[in-house]
């Protein structure tokens, strides 16, 4: 009898150990699987997120391709038919009553200007001669010209964002256009500030400020946003740019990018 019960505890004894033994393969065999899940989706993440970046890239290089031919077809062919024409105008000028013409004249040479503003600002060779900083200053130059704006830019000292390539340069001048087409169109606003600012020893701040009207920023977090704005957020993430948007009703607006000095992230 003892011993039938000693043979009875060794087999529980086994059978325990077996279950044991089981249950430990099979939580080795769920984390195994999790694990593999978790890099699969971690894989299939990064994947889409690669190209989504190189579909945007590849939008980027055809945008910029159709613009800088679209700058020098103004520059080469249309600004200097309507200098010709200018020309022409001053030699029948003296034929005519002097009004018509010298009015006739303003306006043509507005046109070439804008035209010539509208060349330089599509021509992103351009922005590599006169540099990031000089190229977002140009930006408010012009507004300041059409006398519907005043603005101020503010560095704390040349070629501040020296450090960026000539790539991460074109995206940030780009998205800076994006904000101020934004604030043209939909802000009504009569004053624009550009602020470079030192935020940390390897970051620096874009600020794009307006005294418009402001929008709910709630538009943002439920993802109703305009065209714009989700093209600056997708830009950002090409140049590793942080955006910040702080607005509210009757209180302006103002847009940041925080861009990190990547030469100096050590």
């Amino acid at each position: 009898m003892p011993q039938q019960q000693d043979e009875f505890l060794i087999t529980i004894v086994v059978a325990s150990v077996f279950f044991v033994l089981i249950g430990i393969f099979l939580m080795i065999l769920v984390f195994f699987f999790l694990r593999r899940q978790r890099k699969n989706k971690m894989e299939k993440e990064d994947m889409r997120n690669r190209f989504e970046q190189t579909l945007l890239n590849t939008q980027l290089e055809i945008q910029e391709h159709t613009f800088n031919y679209i700058s020098q077809e103004i520059h080469d062919n249309i600004g200097q038919i309507l200098s010709l024409v200018r020309i022409n105008l001053n030699v029948l000028s003296e034929k005519t009553p002097e009004i018509h013409f010298a009015n006739t004249d303003e306006l043509l040479g507005k046109a070439i200007r804008d035209l010539r503003n509208l060349s330089h600002n599509l021509n992103s060779n351009r922005l590599k001669e006169i540099g990031i900083e000089e190229g977002l200053h140009s930006l408010l130059q012009q507004l300041d010209k059409t006398e519907k704006f005043t603005t101020e830019f503010n560095t704390p000292f040349d070629n501040v964002l020296s450090f960026m390539n000539n790539d991460h340069c074109l995206i940030l001048y780009r998205m800076v256009q994006e904000v101020l087409h934004n604030i043209i169109k939909h802000a009504v606003a009569s004053h624009i500030i550009i602020d470079i600012k030192p935020k940390s020893v390897k970051t620096f701040s874009v600020i794009i400020t307006d005294n418009g009207k402001g929008f709910d920023t709630k538009t943002l977090e439920d993802n109703i946003s305009g065209i714009g704005l989700q093209n600056i957020f997708a830009r950002a993430k090409l140049i590793n740019a942080q955006v910040k948007v702080n607005s509210s009703h009757g209180k302006g607006t103002s847009i940041i990018f925080d861009i990190t000095n990547q030469q100096n992230t050590k």
